[in-house]
């Protein structure tokens, strides 16, 4: 089970934010453009919210966005990716097609979609 940090909340996407929406009450949100479920936690509640979800089973980490974003470059295609002005590119799919964009400029749902996460 992983969660991104970003501020003041932590955010599970897809089925990771369904289990942790079930265990600790939160409501998974899911918007058209992001094509992704999502659920954040207050940083303030870490700590109630990972005992709860360690004695429900689950085992939560953070996984750093630098972390991320290195994987999703690493596993994706090398026909997906390249530099654009020295920065490292992909091509992603939106709600209104393909579209080429920087790497450390993709949303938080996007990068879950890319991201591989263990089953």
């Amino acid at each position: 089970m992983s969660f991104s940090g970003g501020g003041d909340w932590l955010e599970a996407f897809n089925k990771d934010a369904v289990i942790v929406a079930d265990i600790v009450g939160l409501v998974v949100t899911r918007t058209p453009e992001d094509d992704a479920n999502m659920v954040a936690v207050s940083i303030h509640a870490r700590a109630e919210s990972f005992a709860a979800l360690y004695a429900a089973g689950p085992k939560p980490h953070l996984i750093a966005q630098h972390e991320e974003l290195d994987e999703v470059w690493r596993r994706t295609h090398a026909d997906f990716k390249g530099a654009v002005d020295g920065r490292r590119t992909l091509i992603v799919f939106r709600c209104d097609g393909s579209t080429l964009a920087p790497l450390d400029d993709l949303a938080p749902a996007e990068i879950a979609r890319l991201y591989p996460r263990k089953e």
